[in-house]
């Protein structure tokens, strides 16, 4: 493109490049050359592809309409929650404008409905292809079950905050149920007491004293006019009275709150600061790789030690030699536990840090009733921990599972569940922790590539994985 520019009684010609939108080709493009080469879409596409989905095939009927592919759903949601967008219709628009998606779909474009229910009815047992992934990171020597690191962090549920019941307004309003039955009751016995002034012991029609009709119809009316009022408020009182049944009935013995539109759901205090429902939400991990991962009701960690060193171990099929955590973790229960597994805990309990800063003033003054049992755990913990493996363990924590959590949150945008209902909600929680090791896995290529003496071992890899590197 050649533009001509009069200054100062001179041309000056102006060179810009070439500039068609409807410029034709005589072969249609080929996608797949449109995309780079070290792109983690060719990972995740390589990775489903040598999967075994047997489990999601054997959910689909054979009547009807022919169904999507579940391999080409479940790379959609891959990619998707690997880019940090979740939402169906924001992933159905993508399947018609990004290459991206076009490619990973084969030009394929299910509507939102479709991958939400894919999502939603057909990955019951996701977490086989969170070993899968696993299986992966294990065969390229990324990570191994070693030193394991655990913590956990709070995550807002769907459900609004104003739904939220607790266990005091229940009560509260149980007495409240209760006073006002009372209270009809003793309106009631006024009514039976007016009508024995009325009537005396007799009926209405067969009283001694004169009335007239119309007194008689008045009256008759007007208690007729209370009864029915009664009535209603006694209806009005038995639903409520069942509606709190009912929500006693989805408050567990260890929950204090809970939220109507989210029963599973746990009203509790977020990292912001701020009170929301939401749910506890535990990571495994080693080299930033995610091994085990789990949601929970429960506010604490101290219960949820013990099932997440279980999920690794599922996960895995290998038992971790060491457990590093903060203090929330660190009670007798847990380490009974992991002394019972053979598992060395780095685990510093409630009191740790304040001992050892007040030890060093000369402070400190030791309970007078000691539990003996835990004060050898603390013993034990406190020579392990201010070891030099051990204060080299506490930080390898830091740096370990922490950025994991931070890079869920920050980098792929999983600051709230989009799903209701404990099960659906550790799918999505699957869903992120698959997102998290692949994008491990494809960074972990990338560094064999740039070494000079695994430049070969990382061609392999990237070949074995479905792309080639530079």
């Amino acid at each position: 493109m050649i533009k001509l520019r009069y200054y100062l009684f001179n041309f000056i010609i102006i060179m810009f490049k070439q500039y068609n939108q409807n410029q034709l080709q005589l072969l249609p493009p080929n996608l797949s050359d449109m995309i780079a080469e070290d792109h983690l879409a060719r990972l995740i596409n390589h990775a489903v592809d040598g999967m075994d989905l047997s489990f999601i095939e054997q959910t689909y009927s054979p009547d009807g309409q022919h169904a999507y592919p579940p391999q080409m759903l479940l790379k959609i949601l891959a990619y998707g929650y690997a880019s940090g967008v979740r939402s169906s219709r924001k992933l159905a628009d993508r399947l018609q404008e990004d290459i991206v998606c076009m490619w990973l779909a084969g030009r394929l474009t299910p509507d939102f409905r479709t991958i939400a229910d894919f999502r939603k009815d057909k990955l019951g047992d996701f977490k086989k292809v969170f070993e899968q992934v696993l299986g992966v990171c294990f065969q390229i020597g990324l990570a191994r079950v070693g030193k394991v690191a655990v913590d956990g962090t709070k995550i807002r549920a769907s459900a609004s905050k104003n739904k939220a019941v607790y266990r005091v307004n229940l009560a509260r309003r149980k007495e409240l149920i209760q006073q006002k039955v009372e209270e009809i009751i003793r309106e009631a016995e006024k009514l039976d007491e007016e009508e024995d002034r009325l009537y005396g012991s007799s009926t209405p029609h067969r009283t001694g004293k004169k009335f007239t009709k119309e007194e008689i119809v008045k009256a008759l009316k007007k208690v007729q006019q209370e009864r029915a009022k009664l009535e209603k408020k006694q209806r009005v009182l038995k639903a409520r009275k069942q509606d709190i049944k009912k929500k006693e009935g989805l408050m567990r013995r260890d929950r204090n709150s809970f939220v109507s539109s989210d029963p599973d759901a746990t009203v509790m205090m977020m990292k912001e600061g701020y009170i929301a429902p939401g749910y506890n939400v535990q990571l495994a991990t080693e080299h930033q790789v995610i091994f085990g991962y789990g949601v929970s009701s429960d506010r604490n960690d101290t219960k949820l030690l013990k099932p997440t060193v279980e999920e690794v171990k599922e996960r895995t099929g290998r038992k971790p030699e060491t457990i590093s955590s903060d203090s929330g973790y660190g009670t007798k229960k847990n380490y009974r536990y992991l002394k019972k597994e053979r598992i060395a805990p780095y685990i510093p309990y409630p009191s740790y840090e304040q001992e050892r800063i007040l030890k060093n003033k000369g402070l400190f003054t030791p309970p007078k009733q000691p539990d003996r049992e835990l004060e050898k755990y603390k013993f034990r913990q406190r020579l392990r921990l201010q070891s030099e493996e051990g204060k080299l363990m506490m930080k390898r924590r830091r740096e370990d599972v922490e950025p994991v959590i931070g890079n869920l949150k920050r980098n792929l945008g999983f600051r709230r569940f989009s799903l209701r209902g404990k099960r659906k909600c550790e799918l999505e929680l699957g869903l992120f922790s698959v997102a998290h090791n692949l994008i491990k896995i494809r960074n972990w290529v990338r560094k064999l590539a740039e070494w000079d003496d695994g430049r070969k071992k990382g061609i392999e890899l990237g070949i074995v994985l479905g792309y080639r590197t530079a």
